[in-house]
């Protein structure tokens, strides 16, 4: 039997036990019938729970052959974007709007290796700074997400990185983006300048206190885990 020939017109599925069109199963050139035994659906749901039971595992198996065949799978990703850019683009959209947190650590951390700064930020520690802030403005304390989405939350290297602020942990703070937005007034000032333009110099020291004691705190905890 060649691989293309299948020899029945519809199969009752090992796992779900439900009588199936044909399909509905993947082929499989070793059964007799060129079928594989259960249905799409039920692979797909046992490969996911075995996924989710496996991570690390799979993640780890993932990293070592990665490792040992990292030119070979540049290749064959390189291959993949050039014959389906579409499917990349699509794929690329569909993840940047399910994650917007770990995009935009993935673009601070950027920013920051052009300019060869450190760029350590994770995605956890970036969540960790705005449950600090109990998902207010660390500056101003206006709500990173409103209800009309007039303001979003914006990873804002206190100390610029054009005044040689990395992306770390201990240099990035949650400010508000959009109208009237601290981060969109703040742009490359030093933080010391621009909140006493902006607050006075009283409010200002106020402000300064509260974010350096949260920068303390973050230090004081990368110490604990080294």
């Amino acid at each position: 039997m060649s691989a293309d020939e299948i020899t029945v017109a519809s199969k009752r599925c090992s796992t779900c036990k439900e009588t199936k069109a044909v399909s509905a199963f993947g082929r499989d050139s070793t059964k007799k019938d060129g079928l594989r035994s259960e249905c799409k659906e039920c692979a797909r749901e046992y490969n996911r729970v075995y996924r989710a039971a496996n991570s690390e595992k799979l993640r780890e198996a993932k990293r070592v052959y990665y490792a040992a065949n990292s030119e070979k799978a540049r290749e064959a990703k390189r291959v993949y974007r050039a014959a389906n850019p579409e499917k990349v683009r699509e794929a690329s959209r569909v993840y940047r709007a399910a994650n917007p947190e770990k995009g935009r650590v993935r673009n601070q951390r950027r920013r920051a290796r052009k300019a060869n700064l450190p760029n350590t930020l994770t995605t956890a520690e970036w969540q960790y700074a705005i449950d600090y802030f109990h998902g207010y403005c660390a500056v101003c304390d206006r709500p990173l997400k409103d209800l009309f989405v007039t303001h979003t939350a914006s990873a804002d290297h206190w100390i610029p990185l054009s005044k040689g602020g990395g992306t770390t942990a201990d240099n990035i703070v949650p400010l508000c983006s959009g109208e009237d937005g601290c981060n969109n007034s703040k742009h490359n000032a030093m933080p010391e300048v621009w909140l006493a333009l902006k607050f006075g110099k009283r409010k200002a020291r106020a402000i300064l206190q509260r974010i350096n004691a949260y920068f303390e705190l973050v230090k004081a905890k990368d110490k604990e885990v080294a």
